[in-house]
Order: structure tokens, then C-alpha cells, then sequence
């Protein structure tokens, strides 16, 4: 079994290079010797759910493109401008590029624009990862465009030693997926618990917490223990170019995050009836700062809050589940935690712990494209700071195409600030 360092386990202080880190600073030295300004500069807003607003979707064609479809997609994506990068079948995990069509503010799928075929067909990549793919990563769970090059966060699904310490790998070209060349899979400090979605952190941000994006992640997927049992948030630099010809660890801090031991929430089977906040069935797929503004949104999926979580029961449809599910088969939702980045940065200068935050603002998000049956979630999601738009996928909504035909909605809200 492969031995985890101290490193590679804890925070440590964003750098400006990525250089490996070979050990962790006590937390009340982590900031020596770098100034961190106060945050009177930065917005106190705070957004509400009630500020997202529907803005219009698309559905993408459910064919077969070169390696993959639409089909069975878990929905991770990356918009920035008129196009989107996105992962196909989630046993494939090959990444396709589309246009962005007109998008059409109703909530009736025949009445939506198809994206057509991609203009970069499906391609598998973590093949062809330089240095082989030697930890059997098998997940892509995070996708961001930067400087031209794709970066991507890709995870082994199950897991079960717990022991995988590798996960961040750069496509050169984001416009050649098929024949750009592919870096060595990284490592990020944080490991699962860190490497997950990715979101550019905005201008006024970027000042604060002297870093270019934020990567995080949550558990809702196989072995908990190695996963944020909440959603967390880790800085880290991605402006800087990953080396392509040796492996290194990418710095990180963590500014919100959770354990077994410290979780979000300890009721999570809701025996109580009153947990409302985070069960075994929750998950974060999105995080993003919302620009100017104080606000750290994530979004994703959540159940049990209503009926209670089960292992292995028969469910209100007399279906045996076959793992974590809700007692009631439709106490299953889309779901959001809002929080405050004030108290995130401080955090980052060692005043408070990642685990000791809690959302300001959270429920059942209520969007199109949702029914009653299990799994039409929020999938993926990315904020298009040239648009001003946070695309979302929500998983398998058009479903009325043919018996194995399911590919996710795309759907668009604007965030009033």
C-alpha cells in the first residue's frame, strides 16, 4: 500500500510557483512572512438563492461521437465564452467540445436549441496521461480552461484502500483534445478532499487570497473517509504552467472543509428528522465565487431531509436500494449552501478552522428540467465570467428520446448582484 506524507495531507500556503511542498507549517505559522491584507476592500454582499434566476437552456444530441455520447453523462463541464467543454458517458469519461446555441427561457424541452454535433468530437484522455496512468484514475470530476490548456481533476471512483494520491492533469491544447499532448498526472495537496471542481476566482478576490482559482469537492460518492463530508474549498494557483515531463504536488489552502470526525453535519441518516443541511445522500458538484460579492456558492444534490437516510432498505417503491438511500424514493432534490468568503479568508490566516464554518443560506433548489424520478440532479456546473452566466447540467432531463437515451439539460441563470 502506497504511504501518504504529511504533505500530501495537509494545507499549506499558496505559492506563486508550483514547486513540490515537502512539509506543512503549523497552522499559526502558515502566513510568515507574507502580508495579507484586510478584506474592508472587497464586497459585503451576500447573495440569496432567490437572486439566481432562470435565464434559458439548450439540450446536446444524445449520438455517439468518436469515443463517447451525451448519454449516461455525469455532467462535468467548463463554459467560457460561446462554447463548452464537457465529460460524456460517465464509464468513458472522454471530453467533447460544443457550441452554445441561443438559449430559450422555457422550461418545456421541445421548445429548446440544440447545441448539434460537437465541434471537437469526444476524445479519451486520462490514457494518455505522460507517465501512464499508474493509480487507475477512472473519474473525471473537474474541468477549467487556462491559458489555452484544459486543466482536469480526475479521482478513482472506488477507491477502497484509500490510498491514491495523484489527480491533476493538463490537455496543451484545449483546441486539439484529440491530438494535444497530455502532462503527467499531478498531485494536489488535499487529495480528494481538494480535487474536484474547479472555478476561476474573481479579479477583486484573486487580490485577497493570492490565488487564481479554487478547486474543492464532497463526499456522495464511494468511501467517505477520504472525502470532505461537507463542500470544501481549497485555494490554489493555476496560472502558472504545470510541468508536463515529472509530477509535482500543487500547493493548496484550504478554506473550508470537513472530515468524518468533523463533519457539516453529524446526523447523517436524519434519525433526528430535523437535519436539513447535509445527509449520506449529499453532494457538491459546483463551487464559485460569485463576483462582487462576498459569496461562496456550491450546488448539487441532496436527500433524506424528509423522510430519513437508509443502508440497503426497501425504499417507498419497494425498491431495495443498494447502498445509501432515502427512506421515501422522492426525497431526493437539487440542492445549494451559500456561504460567507469573509469568514472563509479568515480561515486562510489561521483565526478560525475549515471545518468550524457553516452556510448562511441553504436549501432545495427549485429549477427546470427536474421530475420526481431518481437522478435528475444537478450534475455539473461552470460560471462563464464572460457571460456572467452559471451553466448547469442537470442529469439525464431529456429522457423521453429512446430507451437508452438520457442526456443531461443544460441550463443557464444569472446571478443578480
Amino acid at each position: 500500500m502506497k504511504k501518504r506524507t504529511k504533505s500530501a495531507l495537509c494545507s499549506a500556503l499558496v505559492l506563486q510557483t508550483f514547486a513540490v511542498v515537502s512539509a506543512c507549517a503549523p497552522l499559526s505559522q502558515r502566513f510568515e512572512g507574507v502580508d495579507y491584507p484586510a478584506t474592508e476592500g472587497v464586497s459585503s454582499k451576500l447573495i440569496s438563492i432567490e437572486n439566481v434566476k432562470f435565464a434559458g437552456a439548450f439540450t446536446v444530441p444524445p449520438a455517439k461521437y468518436g469515443s463517447s455520447s451525451m448519454n449516461y453523462s455525469e455532467g462535468v463541464m467548463e463554459v467560457n465564452g460561446g462554447s463548452m467543454f464537457i465529460v460524456g458517458h460517465d464509464t468513458e469519461d472522454a471530453i467533447a467540445q460544443f457550441q452554445i446555441p441561443r438559449l430559450v427561457a422555457s422550461g418545456k424541452i421541445s421548445d429548446l436549441n440544440s447545441s448539434g454535433p460537437p465541434v471537437q468530437e469526444f476524445h479519451r484522455v486520462l490514457e494518455r496521461t505522460a507517465g501512464g496512468n499508474p493509480q487507475a484514475l477512472d473519474q473525471i470530476v473537474g474541468l477549467e480552461l487556462v491559458n489555452g490548456s484544459l486543466v482536469v481533476n480526475a479521482i478513482e471512483y472506488y477507491d477502497a484502500p484509500n490510498d491514491n494520491t495523484l489527480s491533476t492533469f493538463v490537455i496543451s491544447d484545449a483546441n486539439k483534445i484529440g491530438s494535444s499532448a497530455v502532462s503527467r498526472i499531478h498531485s494536489m495537496q488535499g487529495l480528494a478532499r481538494a480535487s474536484g471542481w474547479l472555478s476561476s476566482v474573481p479579479v477583486e478576490w484573486k487580490h485577497y487570497l493570492r490565488a487564481s482559482h479554487i478547486s474543492g469537492a464532497s463526499s456522495g460518492g464511494p468511501i467517505i473517509s477520504r472525502h470532505s463530508v461537507g463542500p470544501s474549498a481549497f485555494a490554489v494557483n493555476l496560472d502558472n504552467q504545470l510541468p508536463s515531463n515529472k509530477a509535482v504536488t500543487i500547493p493548496t489552502l484550504e478554506l473550508l472543509g470537513f472530515s468524518l470526525d468533523q463533519p457539516l453535519e453529524g446526523d447523517l441518516y436524519n434519525e433526528s428528522g430535523k437535519n436539513k443541511l447535509w445527509t449520506h445522500l449529499s453532494q457538491a458538484r459546483y463551487g464559485f465565487i460569485v463576483p462582487g460579492t462576498s459569496t461562496y456558492m456550491t450546488i448539487g444534490k441532496s436527500g433524506g431531509h424528509e423522510s430519513g437516510v437508509g443502508y440497503k432498505v426497501v425504499q417507498s417503491d419497494n425498491h431495495l436500494c443498494g447502498g445509501y438511500c432515502s427512506r421515501d424514493v422522492t426525497d431526493n432534490k437539487s440542492y445549494y449552501w451559500l456561504w460567507d468568503m469573509r469568514q472563509m479568508f479568515r480561515v486562510g490566516k489561521g483565526e478560525l478552522s475549515p471545518s468550524e464554518l457553516r452556510p448562511y443560506e441553504s436549501g432545495v433548489w427549485d429549477i427546470p428540467f427536474q421530475t420526481s424520478e431518481v437522478g435528475n440532479y444537478v450534475g455539473g456546473a461552470s460560471f462563464d465570467e464572460v457571460e456572467g452566466l452559471l451553466y448547469v447540467s442537470i442529469l439525464r432531463a431529456n429522457n423521453e428520446l429512446g430507451r437508452y437515451d438520457n442526456p443531461p439539460v443544460i441550463a443557464a441563470f444569472r446571478v443578480d448582484r
